[in-house]
């Protein structure tokens, strides 16, 4: 509860009341509500001038002195419109201001002019109430929809910042579900609670008001059965909803139970037992049809119970409300009859619309809870107080005794490795997670557990995540292009870089050719809702995004798809570009990429299994042996012998 209460405040603060579109939906409510009453007030006096015809009982200048001594020069028998409605209610505190009113506007001296006035009044507060309430319900949506946006513009920021310690798709999936679904949801319930809630704070203690104001004896009279005729409704729907869940998960067991029937075909039918497997299912089927028969007459009960109660209690308030208005002492106007019972009829479809936006309440702040659980993770990695800058690799990467742990299990387990500077290094095991774990500890976009990582002979942990990143970048032949012209995906709005600049990188990782022969060149917009790359494209465009901004070291992860000749001659020429001055580290998806290596690092169960060339790994290491036949034999049929097939996740 402390939780959900907790993501309500964060959801909709206090101040979101007092200020735009927040304001505006009980600005609007209560226009809806003050045009309400006006309704019902031109509803009484409508309904009287009907039932009186404009005529009086008392002679018109003895009683007229009730009108605060106004000269009235108009006829004084026959059509008075609504001068009798006026004197009788008068008489009234709440009523107090109608005479000087009539008296005013002689529009309602005669019935003639006064109906068609109340009529037209009546339709226009109506119009009103219905107008206030739409604007109230828009505006609520603005305000829901400022917070979605709000949403899902920290659950893209909270992502970018977690996002690097996943080294798996789970929270980008986490991420996506929040930002589409669960943030829908909340947008959804956001509206309709928040303008339901104020329409329901204001609406409901208005009608009562009313209610009561007419006759308070009579009120509690119909109210008091209506309320108890309710909670017995209410009381039998719940029972009757659990008998009708039980009933539908008996019905589905049936099912299931005949569906497992369908596929014992065999087994009946080996063993000649058609006759015993029939009897059995004509069984089975007949309690699944009295299981239906069943739920069905669950909902005819609930329904006959519902429209009972409902009928019921109409016709005791009706009764109620005629009785008083017949009864000879103590009566009541048909008038205010008739505006009672309409008064009552609005609460009691008011009064569920409150309850189903109460219980929304906890749908939505179940969504609004996992989401603000997600905002508040804190990152895996960040920054030391006092970090210092981190010149770029010129000697040499040393883990010492690295531990990294997933839940309870041991990953990397006090590896230790060095890997020369200005080497071509690749990382291979038999899980592919490995090579991936370790090559992301690099640019911290996760950190270990124990041990630490040196760049020539400085602890990354202490450096700045800029200096680290900036001189080590990741390269995955799977990540997509960015939504974007080309000239963005390669610059991503860094000033330092220009066009030229960008057009150097692409020449030097043979991405030019292709981007000159798109539609727009460097302008053309890449992404959903523009021009696709093939995965060889979208790979050396990744490739001069590195380049261009000539890191110290570049891990480079290879696509797992297949590449033709031609692709795959003008990667190797642009690997050997790449790897002038620059240390260049491999998670290999190609044989030759592989073989051009001058080491490659062999993982398995957390540590270092084996270092050497490629030819040198061939004759000394069962284990590696195993690797490259698994990865690299003849008999595979895709993706080609030259190529590493596609391996699910760590």
């Amino acid at each position: 509860m402390p939780t959900t209460n907790n993501s309500l405040r964060r959801l909709i603060p206090k101040r979101s009341w007092g200020s735009g579109p927040g304001v505006g939906v009980v600005i609007w409510t209560l226009l809806a509500c003050l045009a309400l009453l006006y309704a019902l007030t031109l509803t009484t006096l409508t309904v009287d001038l009907l039932v009186t015809r404009g005529r009086m009982v008392t002679p018109l200048p003895e009683a007229f002195d009730l009108l605060l001594g106004e000269e009235y020069n108009g006829p004084r028998t026959g059509d008075l419109g609504l001068l009798p409605t006026a004197l009788h209610y008068g008489r009234s505190l709440a009523w107090s201001w109608l005479p000087k009113t009539i008296a005013h506007f002689p529009i309602f001296w005669r019935t003639g002019t006064a109906l068609p006035t109340l009529i037209l009044g009546l339709l226009l507060s109506l119009l009103v109430v219905l107008w206030a309430l739409s604007q109230a319900k828009y505006h609520s949506a603005v305000a829901a929809r400022k917070q979605a946006t709000w949403l899902r513009s920290a659950i893209h920021r909270q992502t970018l910042r977690l996002g690097p310690s996943d080294d798996t798709d789970g929270r980008y999936n986490t991420a996506l579900q929040l930002f589409t679904s669960d943030t829908e949801q909340v947008r959804d319930s956001l509206t309709s609670w928040r303008a339901g809630l104020v329409r329901g704070a204001l609406l409901v203690p208005l009608l009562i008001g009313i209610v009561l104001a007419i006759d308070w004896r009579l009120a509690l009279q119909c109210l008091i059965p209506a309320a108890a005729c309710w909670w017995v409704y209410r009381h039998e729907k719940e029972r009757r909803v659990r008998e009708q869940q039980l009933a539908n998960a008996h019905v589905e067991s049936e099912v299931q139970f005949l569906a497992e029937g369908l596929r014992k075909t065999r087994l009946v039918r080996g063993f000649n037992i058609e006759d015993f497997q029939q009897q059995k299912f004509q069984q089975h089927l007949e309690r699944l049809n009295r299981e239906s028969i069943n739920v069905r007459r669950q909902e005819r009960f609930l329904f006959a119970t519902g429209g009972t109660l409902l009928l019921g209690g109409v016709l005791l308030i009706v009764m109620l409300i005629g009785l008083r208005i017949v009864a000879p002492a103590g009566s009541i106007p048909a008038s205010s009859g008739a505006t009672l019972l309409i008064a009552l009829g609005l609460l009691a479809h008011e009064l569920p619309r409150l309850e189903r936006v109460l219980a929304s309440r906890s749908i939505m702040l179940l969504a609004a809870d996992r989401i603000y659980r997600y905002l508040d993770e804190i990152p895996e990695v960040g920054q030391a107080v006092g970090a210092k800058f981190i010149e770029p690799v010129s000697r040499s990467i040393t883990f010492e005794s690295v531990t990294c742990r997933k839940a309870d299990r041991i990953v990397l387990d006090k590896l230790d490795l060095k890997i020369q500077a200005r080497k071509q290094i690749a990382l291979v095991a038999l899980d592919p997670g490995l090579p991936r774990l370790v090559a992301h500890l690099l640019p911290r976009f996760i950190e270990p557990s124990e041990g630490r990582i040196l760049f020539d002979s400085e602890d990354i942990a202490w450096g700045t995540l800029e200096s680290i990143r900036a001189e080590t970048v990741f390269v995955s032949g799977n990540d997509p292009a960015l939504i974007g012209t080309v000239a963005e995906n390669l610059i991503c709005g860094e000033s330092r870089f220009k066009l030229q600049d960008a057009t150097e990188a692409a020449k030097l990782v043979h991405a030019h050719n292709f981007i000159s022969r798109l539609p727009q060149g460097y302008e053309t917009v890449l992404g959903d809702h523009g021009e696709s790359l093939t995965p060889g494209q979208a790979f050396r465009l990744g490739l001069a995004r590195a380049a261009l901004r000539n890191p110290a070291v570049l891990i480079i992860e290879e696509p797992h798809v297949f590449l033709d000749d031609d692709t795959k001659a003008m990667i190797d020429d642009a690997y050997q570009r790449l790897a002038q001055n620059r240390t260049l580290i491999f998670l290999p998806a190609r044989l030759s990429t592989v073989k051009r290596c001058d080491q490659v690092v062999l993982l398995h169960e957390g540590k270092v299994a084996a270092i050497g060339s490629h030819s040198q790994l061939r004759k000394d290491s069962d284990l590696y042996r195993h690797w490259d036949y698994i990865c690299f034999n003849s008999f595979r049929q895709k993706p080609a012998a030259d190529e590493v097939p596609p391996l699910p996740p760590a």
